[in-house]
């Protein structure tokens, strides 16, 4: 952009540039259009509602819905007066909703889509879509006067919640502040105007990077109903008509829709830019993706849900493809540092493995009404709020973040430790892998036995199984290490996911043991 837009009260130049871009196309969802001005008037009058109702100050609001105009005007509406959203996906499954209900007490259940609250045990009141619609249907020229600001709860996104109870991550105003301005500055090439795929549920916060990021910057949403998503054959018919700039979204996002004969740069010549985050990028995709769309530019981004969004980046080049195994996650945002851990005890020897600790602005204050595991995963360095990821990383001489897997998905295995995410790394450098999930098996004693492969292979003409593992086997020669070979692979057409779109491993790892 020209001018560098400098974010300092959230809320309030949210709203503005709601008002500045007033005649645009904000909101498109298959055809249905809602302009900035739509925008501003439906979430001004959400929010005049919101302050002369029954609804305790500061509580927060469950918004229950898929991508419709009127979760993100709900979203707006509530902060600017002072209530935190938090969104969870239509057709959740009840116990995850109970949790959330639990944990997080809303007082009030803005749902979108119909919400099952005979099934749950909840005693707020409910808001259907046809009574949001009249509210906001109201002209109401609202003065924001209390938005939420400073540390208090923006949004509040809870974890997938694959083992135990999701956690409720409290990100304040400030977290989204400093996360919008890296976003609009020099480490990405967002321009006034843009068009993003709106893809990626609100529940998944990497979907600030379109609807936010969107919003303050004059851009359009063509947003995906989840239905469409989930139709290939309807998904695909309706791709390039689009006419999209820029993809932000999961590495498996680009891998579904690359199954698409017309996702390239010739039906979508619009399309350049592509930003990810919520899995490792790999090597294979960035190279599929480079065959799709020769002239795109791709970044890498990396952070957990409790470092707001992300925290490192960096643009991928023909270089590293060439030269690396495994994609770096970039440099820390401004604001942020993030360091390598053994135990409680700081590495700061370049190159070597640790956890990856982040500190800094963009860091949470914690998990809602969890003070056990709030303490557990944060702490203070040197005075700065600080987070432990869990995940294993390194960083190299000049600064380079790189991240090499979970640390609960290190094993051993016959005496050497193994990084599951290495393996499926290695794997995926056969150009008869498009995609792979190594899995341990466990012995009754606990032990790992042996590991297993799951694949989804490229196209091929071998007449059966045992055919293709065995040409699989011959193509990493020399290019994974012999104990890193799965002893047993097993081919499947897709890998199940998450309650936020992520390859859920864990979930993998428990039907492959038989837990």
């Amino acid at each position: 952009m020209e001018e560098i837009i400098v974010i300092k009260q959230i809320v309030a130049e949210m709203d503005q540039a709601a008002q500045k871009f007033a005649d645009r196309v904000y909101f498109d969802e298959m055809g249905t259009t809602h302009t900035f001005q739509d925008l501003h008037e439906a979430s001004d009058a959400f929010a005049a509602w919101l302050d002369h109702s029954n609804i305790p100050a500061e509580s927060p609001i469950m918004f229950y819905g898929d991508h419709q105009f009127e979760m993100v005007a709900g979203f707006l509406g509530g902060v600017k007066s002072g209530h935190a959203y938090i969104p969870v996906e239509a057709g959740s499954a009840l116990p995850r909703m109970q949790s959330i209900i639990n944990t997080a007490n809303p007082r009030l259940v803005v749902a979108i889509d119909e919400f099952p609250d005979q099934k749950l045990d909840y005693d707020g009141q409910v808001l259907d879509l046809f009574e949001l619609r009249q509210i906001m249907a109201k002209s109401a020229n609202y003065e924001i006067s209390h938005p939420v600001s400073g540390k208090q709860p923006f949004y509040i996104l809870f974890t997938s919640g694959t083992t135990g109870s999701p956690k409720g991550v409290q990100i304040s105003a400030d977290n989204v502040t400093t996360f919008a301005n890296w976003m609009l500055g020099d480490d990405f090439a967002i321009e006034e105007g843009m068009t993003f795929l709106g893809q990626t549920p609100f529940s998944f916060d990497i979907s600030h990077y379109y609807w936010l990021i969107g919003m303050l910057t004059g851009g359009t949403i063509k947003a995906l109903p989840l239905s469409v998503v989930q139709n290939f054959g309807q998904l695909f018919k309706v791709l390039t008509d689009l006419k999209i700039d820029i993809m932000t979204g999961t590495p498996s996002l680009a891998d579904m829709l690359m199954l698409s004969p017309d996702f390239n740069e010739e039906k979508m010549p619009d399309l350049k830019q592509f930003v990810f985050c919520g899995e490792e990028l790999s090597v294979s995709t960035v190279k599929r993706l480079w065959k799709k769309f020769p002239h795109a530019r791709i970044w890498n981004t990396y952070g957990p849900t409790e470092a707001t969004v992300a925290i490192t980046s960096c643009e991928i080049t023909k270089e590293m493809v060439k030269k690396d195994k495994r994609l770096p996650i970039g440099y820390d945002k401004p604001g942020v540092t993030t360091t390598i851990w053994d135990g409680n005890k700081q590495i700061t020897e370049p190159g070597k493995h640790g956890e990856i600790i982040i500190s800094g602005d963009s860091v949470a204050e914690g998990y809602m009404n969890n003070p056990e595991k709030t303490a557990k995963n944060f702490f203070k360095f040197n005075g700065v709020q600080s987070y432990r990821t869990g995940d294993a990383g390194f960083i190299t001489a000049d600064g380079l973040r790189h991240i090499i897997g979970r640390m609960d998905f290190q094993i051993k295995l016959h005496g050497f430790r193994v990084e599951l995410d290495e393996v499926r790394s290695s794997l995926e450098l056969s150009p008869l892998i498009k995609q792979a999930v190594a899995v341990p098996k466990y012995d009754k004693n606990g032990r790992v036995s042996h590991l297993i492969a799951d694949v989804i292979a490229q196209p091929n003409d071998f007449t059966s199984d045992a055919e293709l593992t065995k040409a699989i086997r011959e193509s990493l020669k020399g290019k994974i290490m012999d104990y890193m070979m799965p002893t047993q692979f097993k081919y499947v057409d897709s890998f199940p996911k998450s309650a936020n779109g992520k390859i859920a491993v864990k979930q993998m790892i428990a039907e492959a043991n038989n837990k």
